[in-house]
């Protein structure tokens, strides 16, 4: 059952600012890095992809 998580950017990365939020669904028990990817590259373009490292967000359950 996949469950929601929240992810704010800890630094300013590919042109989206500290404190960038996005939620991203995962079977796991969090996200990787593709997920990521895929919600950054949706909401924000191509670019944003690169900041995919689940290290460059702090990530919390809803």
């Amino acid at each position: 059952m996949a469950q929601m998580f929240e992810c704010r950017l800890k630094a300013e990365r590919c042109g989206m600012p500290k404190g960038t939020t996005i939620h991203v669904s995962s079977n796991f028990s969090t996200p990787d890095s593709i997920q990521i990817a895929n919600e950054c590259e949706r909401l924000y373009g191509k670019k944003a992809r690169d900041a995919s490292y689940p290290g460059y967000w702090d990530i919390r359950k809803l």
